[in-house]
């Protein structure tokens, strides 16, 4: 038995969501616990020990957080840290400059720099952190062959492993074919997220159709986003159901699952629906075309693009064939490559390489 610290920022969202996960996958296989985050992660295993991480970048308040995870280290020796996200990755490597000899594991989850900016040089400044960084870290498991084909620009390509997401096995949801159909999305409305885009790509499809689109999810583009459907004309089509407690109960309510992102890394909402057997639409970013088997298991649209999107709605909506065998494809997809048992055990073959 190891005793394993796992480091994280987000509290919520995909992080939290393969944390939590983890974690208790790794206790049943006889490990202890310990996971150190900003607050304590609902349904984990193991001991919470509070770390204060911001999400912005700060030099002070990050090299305050390292020394206090080398802190915590100290205390409590684990046999290897696993830190999780860009900020937990960059705390968690400072901090091994203080405990050399104890082994690092760090899973990005979407590089930073690879994420939606505004400005060239943001995205800059991250990419040569994570240069500056990469030496400190005993493995890199990228969660997709996308984000480990990143991970050997800006570090040791030697030390890049893939480990997928993975969920547990589900039935899949009966098939609706009702009218009107009902178009589903479920993300957080904010900047990147590809929401307006799907907003553009509703209007696309005319006055006539009597497809509803549902949004689920809350942020700070909510208002804008309204005002937004109220402009195309598109508003009595559109419900901003808010966020929901049951992600699969209400994406099983759709017909069709669409995935707006203008980046992503491997997005467990996308596995969640092909598992539910819904046929999905998303954008060809980050690992999404390895989920969606190029194609062969879901409809692939250039991010950003709402006449791609449009269309690939159109043919989802009106040829139920074409959507019944993508949805097929997928939840068969889900089920051979990508299963909760698959991810934990490849976690610890990455962890018995450096332990």
């Amino acid at each position: 038995m190891a005793r394993l610290m796992l480091v994280h920022q987000p509290v919520q969202g995909g992080v939290a969501r393969h944390v939590r996960d983890l974690s208790r996958g790794l206790e049943a296989a006889g490990h202890e616990l310990v996971l150190c985050a900003p607050a304590p992660l609902q349904s984990a295993a193991g001991r919470h020990f509070p770390l204060e991480m911001g999400r912005a970048v700060s030099p002070t308040r990050d090299l305050r957080s390292a020394m206090a995870l080398a802190a915590l280290i100290a205390r409590l020796r684990p046999h290897l840290v696993h830190a999780h996200s860009s900020k937990a990755g960059a705390v968690a490597r400072l901090a091994r400059l203080v405990h050399p000899r104890t082994p690092l594991v760090y899973t990005p989850h979407g590089y930073a720099f690879a994420g939606h900016f505004d400005r060239e040089l943001e995205r800059r400044a991250y990419r040569s952190a994570e240069v500056v960084l990469s030496p400190l870290a005993s493995r890199v498991i990228g969660v997709c062959e996308a984000e480990a084909r990143l991970a050997r620009l800006v570090g040791p390509a030697r030390r890049v492993r893939v480990v997928h997401n993975g969920v547990a096995q589900m039935d899949p949801a009966p098939g609706h074919g009702r009218r009107p159909a009902v178009i589903c999305t479920l993300t957080q409305l904010r900047p990147g997220k590809g929401v307006q885009t799907l907003l553009d790509a509703m209007a696309g499809l005319g006055a006539e159709t009597e497809a509803r689109l549902v949004v689920w999810g809350d942020g700070p583009d909510l208002g804008p986003l309204q005002g937004h459907a109220l402009a195309l004309g598109i508003e009595q089509r559109v419900t901003f159901a808010g966020a929901t407690p049951n992600p699969l109960g209400a994406m099983s309510d759709a017909d069709v699952f669409v995935l707006p992102s203008l980046a992503e890394a491997f997005p467990y909402v996308v596995l969640e629906a092909m598992s539910l057997g819904l046929p999905v639409i998303a954008s060809d970013v980050g690992g999404v075309r390895e989920a969606l088997d190029d194609g062969r298991a879901g409809a692939l649209v250039a991010p950003g693009d709402p006449d791609a999107l449009s269309a690939a709605l159109a043919r989802m909506l009106s040829d139920r064939s074409h959507a019944a065998a993508l949805a097929t494809a997928g939840a068969r997809r889900v089920r051979a490559r990508f299963g909760l048992e698959q991810m934990i055990s490849g976690t610890l073959a990455v962890y018995d390489e450096v332990l």
